[in-house]
């Protein structure tokens, strides 16, 4: 009896497990077509289709149907076994006109109850009745004679063609066919995008149908990315070439003694050069009477920030969290200005950097803070500032104010707010009695007060007070001075930043040390030209460089090597070994620079 309920709950829970909702999908094949060209549309169920009702669709012929399949996959993953099954109804008609029409949804018993589809959308245009291949490309048929461009070409597109400096443009380049294409060179170079920061976007590479001009192409993205212009005017990108491959259908003559001469047909894979056309994109600069804040942010950005406790002890770290999130150049984005009060220490900040997109993301900052005195201290609120393009305005936001509580540590022993000493050990401190025998005095006339050695000392003294004044005023002149504190600091923040491309080059991340390598010569070379990275461009750098040296070698070297790694971001054909060179020239051109920039 225990056997048999024990069977029966077993068997209760496998086919609970084994549940799953019904899903019934509507699709068409294809969905852009020229009037007179058939198509399908498949209702598609993962639980079987009893019974299928559409209502009539007087644009369309029917032809065919419904055509019923059955199709199902089994896969095993970590020893467990799961099987999906797809039912199918296909229904063939012909597009009698021209228009964009409206399947509407069907309805199918499915079981006991009745299920209905989504609508489906087909476009219908007029054109010549030429036969277009398949989407998979896999034509039995291939055209014969002359391709021209209007069967096979290439193009760039861009979404916006008038945009800010730091705005980012969205590039892709596609194929457009009419004719079987069997291949395609990835590695074609693409744009010149001297100027710009790119992001390349992973593709699909999925082949989809589009109307353009009047008729219907077999499309395919080639490569998409985002360009992020860094100076302003007007660019050009010149055309560039494509290399095919179409499988297309020759006839050859063959000559025969016996017989009159016939024409007997191959199929060949011709090769064929694409070349896209020129694309013109104007950068405008970004407004004037920028914000002291910003930092060269472009988007739309928000700014959120936490700490990790507001009571603590002296010499118990704290660690103050800012995250800036949203779409835009985050990746260019600097370090956010934190104003901390001069009793608390800060350290430089742990940044990082997680893209949902090559547009969007989050960028976090990280601060730990060590608090060396009691007291109540508070933390202003950050003040963020970034360039909206859809408005054209520059707009601040502020993270929350914080205030700290700082009590005495275990190890400290103060006991007034804001001074840190050890306890003084008293000595000798019982209370001595009253000598009353005869005592003698004499008077030696030997005083060390007057003395020369006295004058002597508080000469020093009074030197060495001087002397601290003086070096402590130079220390707040020098403080103020953000632009010499940023010269000073150039070469010290480029090399940090180096010692981590050099762990990106260790572990072979090449993309990710092309990024921190372009953001260390940047901003090594805003710092020691004092140019902010919102006006920094090829032009004003080039500009403020010829101004301060001489050696045009030395200028010429900078530009390469910034180029370069722009270039090699989204190009695959670069190896360790030009990877490893670009570094060490990097490295050599910021020593030399820092010679000429003294």
């Amino acid at each position: 009896m225990e056997i048999l309920i024990s069977f029966f709950l077993g068997t209760f829970f496998v086919l609970s497990s084994n549940a799953q909702e019904v899903e019934f999908t509507a699709s068409a094949n294809p969905d852009v077509l020229v009037a007179g060209d058939q198509f399908s549309v498949v209702f598609s169920s993962n639980e079987r289709i009893d019974d299928l009702s559409l209502q009539e669709l007087p644009d369309f012929q029917f032809l065919a149907g419904p055509m019923r399949g059955e199709s199902k996959s089994v896969q095993m993953v970590n020893g467990k076994v799961t099987s999906v099954s797809t039912y199918q109804y296909v229904l063939y008609f012909m597009a009698l006109k021209e228009g964009k029409f409206t399947i509407p949804p069907a309805t199918a018993k499915i079981g006991s109850r009745e299920y209905k589809s989504n609508a489906v959308i087909i476009q219908v245009v007029a054109g010549k009745n030429q036969a277009i291949p398949p989407a998979g490309g896999n034509d039995q048929n291939p055209q014969s004679g002359e391709i021209d461009e209007s069967n096979l070409f290439v193009r760039l597109l861009v979404n916006k063609t008038d945009v800010y400096l730091g705005e980012p443009v969205e590039m892709t380049i596609k194929i457009y066919t009419r004719v079987d294409l069997s291949g395609v060179d990835p590695a074609f170079k693409g744009p010149d995008l001297q100027g710009f920061f790119t992001e390349v976007d992973n593709m699909s590479g999925n082949i989809t149908r589009e109307v353009y001009n009047g008729n219907v192409y077999n499309t395919a993205v080639l490569r998409k990315y985002y360009a992020f212009p860094q100076k302003t005017g007007e660019f050009t990108f010149e055309p560039f070439n494509v290399d095919v491959a179409v499988r297309q259908e020759v006839r050859r003559r063959i000559s025969d003694p016996l017989f009159n001469d016939f024409l007997f047909p191959e199929i060949e894979e011709i090769p064929l050069t694409l070349t896209s056309r020129p694309v013109k994109i104007n950068v405008k600069p970004l407004p004037p009477d920028a914000p002291v804040s910003f930092g060269g942010a472009v988007g739309s950005f928000d700014v959120t920030s936490s700490l990790s406790k507001t009571e603590t002890l002296t010499n118990d770290p704290l660690t103050l969290k800012y995250s800036v999130s949203g779409t835009g150049n985050l990746k260019l984005i600097n370090e956010i200005n934190v104003h901390i009060p001069p009793d608390l220490e800060k350290y430089d900040p742990v940044i990082g950097t997680k893209m949902d997109s090559p547009l969007k993301g989050t960028k976090t900052f990280e601060y730990m803070i060590i608090p060396h005195m009691t007291g109540s201290f508070s933390i202003p609120a950050a003040e963020f500032t970034y360039f909206d393009p859809s408005s054209g305005e520059y707009k601040t936001i502020y993270s929350d104010l914080y205030n700290i509580n700082v009590s005495r540590g275990p190890d400290e022993t103060n006991s007034s707010p804001g001074i840190l000493r050890n306890e003084v050990e008293v000595l000798n401190n019982d209370i001595h009695y009253i000598k009353i025998k005869n005592i003698k005095l004499f008077n030696n006339n030997n005083f060390f007060a007057g003395s020369f050695l006295y004058y002597v000392i508080v000469f020093l003294l009074l030197a060495v007070f001087i002397l601290i004044i003086f070096i402590r005023h130079k220390l707040n002149i020098q403080n103020s001075d953000i632009t010499g504190v940023r010269k000073r600091k150039a070469d010290l923040y480029a090399r940090k930043r180096l010692k981590h491309c050099q762990v990106f080059l260790d572990q072979g991340k090449f993309s990710e040390l092309y990024d921190e390598l372009l953001a260390a010569l940047w901003r090594y070379l805003a710092d020691k030209l004092d140019i902010s990275m919102a006006k920094l461009s090829r032009d004003t750098a080039e500009e403020a460089l010829s101004s301060k040296i001489t050696d045009r070698e030395l200028i010429n070297e900078f530009f390469r090597i910034t180029g370069e790694c722009e270039i090699a971001r989204y190009s695959r054909s670069a190896e360790n070994s030009d990877i490893k060179k670009l570094y060490s020239d990097a490295i050599e051109v910021i020593s030399r620079l820092q010679q000429k920039l003294r």
